[in-house]
């Protein structure tokens, strides 16, 4: 699929850099191996943004103009042979929220923003997806249900345990069961770059939670914190498997030759999009 296809990242080496249409992206193997699921973490090249959003920017609110927004999109559309106005993403809000969506979804009908930080569906041939640029891109599917699902988890999102709930939903609506669900973790800052205050450790009030994702940090009231493992963790407490867990050994902030950086560029940055989609 790709000229990069060797140079495997992850724990086992479970995702690989591939193209389609000029635009890069990480693949997971496990999905892939699936054979009925599209699914992309994107990296910041392959679209026509320019500057210091170069290239390939889904962020609406950091300065593009609605023409780059739009070619990024069809460029997207047209790569992966999205149907419609895929994908479907919501307008991220650093909670908890969980929208679920069908066939009959039509965004322009909802009449205001739609404040999730995730997206899950059953409908084929509808992707999913979420914006990053730190924050850690989950991926979700259950084969044997067919429902797939994106989630945006920043240390709020975290803190509220939006990984664990989007599990929750795929049980409860879906009738999954834990040991069918898949998860892939996208590229996010890493601990190597994420220093956090107080307010951030204090806000996980789980010494063994707190035990798993925090090391000590370059003073006083700081710490360096681990947010894949945090997600990891919360994933393996509510029954996900570890070897149904795949995450990225990759940090956008150290490599932000690859990744937009929220923190790594001080704030003034694009978003890369993540997706999956039932075929």
């Amino acid at each position: 699929m790709s000229e990069n296809q060797d140079h495997r990242y992850g724990t086992d080496g479970e995702f690989f850099f591939a193209r389609r249409g000029g635009i890069q992206y990480l693949e997971c193997r496990a999905f892939e191996e699936c054979g009925c699921i599209t699914h992309a973490f994107c990296t910041r090249w392959g679209g026509t943004s320019e500057g210091r959003l170069a290239d390939l920017n889904f962020g609406i609110h950091v300065g593009d103009s609605e023409e780059h927004l739009a070619r990024n999109r069809q460029r997207l559309r047209s790569a992966f042979g999205l149907p419609g106005d895929n994908p479907v993403t919501v307008a991220q809000v650093h909670g908890d929220g969980i929208m679920v969506i069908d066939e009959t979804f039509q965004a322009e009908e909802t009449g205001s923003p739609l404040a999730y930080d995730g997206v899950v569906t059953a409908g084929r041939g509808i992707a999913v997806g979420i914006k990053t640029a730190d924050c850690v891109p989950l991926l979700l599917a259950d084969p044997e249900q067919g429902v797939v699902g994106a989630i945006h988890a920043g240390w709020r999102g975290t803190t509220l345990g939006i990984a664990a709930k989007a599990v929750d939903v795929f049980i409860r609506s879906f009738s999954s069961v834990p040991e069918d669900i898949r998860v892939a973790i996208g590229p996010a800052i890493g601990r190597c770059c994420y220093e956090v205050d107080a307010p951030v450790f204090h806000g996980f009030n789980n010494t063994e939670f707190q035990k798993h994702a925090f090391t000590g940090g370059t003073g006083e009231g700081k710490w360096m914190f681990d947010l894949i493992a945090a997600n990891r963790f919360q994933l393996q407490r509510v029954g996900i498997s570890p070897k149904n867990i795949f995450a990225v050994d990759l940090c956008t902030s150290c490599r932000r030759d690859i990744f937009f950086s929220h923190r790594g560029e001080g704030g003034d940055t694009g978003r890369q999009l993540s997706f999956i989609m039932l075929r």
